[in-house]
């Protein structure tokens, strides 16, 4: 993916995670991340925790749902997101605690590969939800 990517969680294990595989991703914390937005600032891609998304403006998050490419990194019940908030085609969700399999799928999904997905507009967590049961991997800490 070409352009400017953005990390924003609270919890640090997160955007660590983040920073170490996705290298020219710029991480932000949440009060960074509103301030650049009410600046006017817009990333051509954003990973953010889904509560830190939430609690944004209903104007600001409408700006991001517009985003070539938004993942929703969070550990929220996918039955409690709005479903306006998860049907973009630019959005998809990582549902915490996530696998690695899953992990690697987002970022090449950030990364624009082709193929990626089946369906631009299929979250990652009905991707999984989708598969049939595979051969247990190392899951990562929810965070």
């Amino acid at each position: 993916m070409a352009g400017m990517l953005w990390v924003s969680d609270r919890e640090p294990g997160i955007l660590d995670l983040f920073a170490e595989l996705l290298p020219e991703a710029e991480v932000l914390m949440p009060d960074e991340l509103q301030a650049r937005l009410s600046l006017g600032q817009r990333p051509d891609a954003l990973i953010i925790d889904g509560t830190q998304l939430l609690e944004l403006p209903a104007r600001t998050r409408a700006k991001l749902l517009d985003l070539p490419r938004l993942l929703i990194c969070t550990g929220i019940m996918l039955g409690s997101i709005p479903m306006n908030l998860i049907a973009g085609p630019g959005v998809a969700v990582l549902a915490k605690p996530f696998c690695v399999e899953d992990l690697e799928a987002a970022v090449e999904w950030l990364r624009g590969a082709p193929g990626a997905l089946p369906t631009p507009s299929l979250p990652f967590a009905a991707l999984v939800q989708r598969r049939r049961p595979r051969r247990p991997r190392g899951r990562l800490p929810a965070h």
